[in-house]
């Protein structure tokens, strides 16, 4: 009887083959769970309907009409006291990350007072345009609730 040079202490190819599409199969799975970071763009808008919404409950906590005004790539908070729009200290917020924003309206370029262009009244109820987020290609909008027009 001849004997061969055959082992059994080992793994063949295709085992190990298998074992490694089954580790890269279990790797995608936990990568593609993983939740992902969120982009300045998302950021900024979060941010702002953050804002917006705070605005909003101050107004009617408060009994006073708050707003929102943009100049640039700044946003601030007013609050109205004895009639004139005054800005609430420590509210600025200056647009980070290549993030723009701009209004859609409809007006062209009405020479206005220093004033928001986003106002929640005390009863919460909201009026201004809609503010548009943009970054490169990318653009979100932020629609504004409550408005008596929509």
């Amino acid at each position: 009887m001849r004997r061969g040079l055959y082992r059994d202490g080992g793994f063949s190819l295709v085992e190990i083959m298998v074992a490694l599409f089954i580790m890269a199969l279990a790797s995608a799975m936990v990568v593609m769970a993983m939740p992902s970071r969120p982009d300045a763009l998302q950021t900024e808008t979060a941010q702002f309907e953050t804002v917006l919404a705070r605005t909003m409950d101050q107004a009617i906590t408060r009994g006073q009409a708050q707003g929102i005004r943009f100049e640039e790539n700044t946003y601030l908070v007013y609050t109205r006291i004895n009639g004139r729009w005054l800005p609430v200290q420590g509210t600025a917020r200056r647009l980070t990350g290549g993030v723009t924003a701009s209004l859609v309206t409809d007006k062209q370029g009405e020479a206005e007072e220093v004033r928001p262009q986003i106002i929640a009244d005390a009863s919460g109820i909201v009026s201004g345009p809609d503010v548009r987020f943009a970054k490169g290609a990318k653009v979100l909008d932020v629609a504004l609730t409550g408005r008596p027009d929509r």
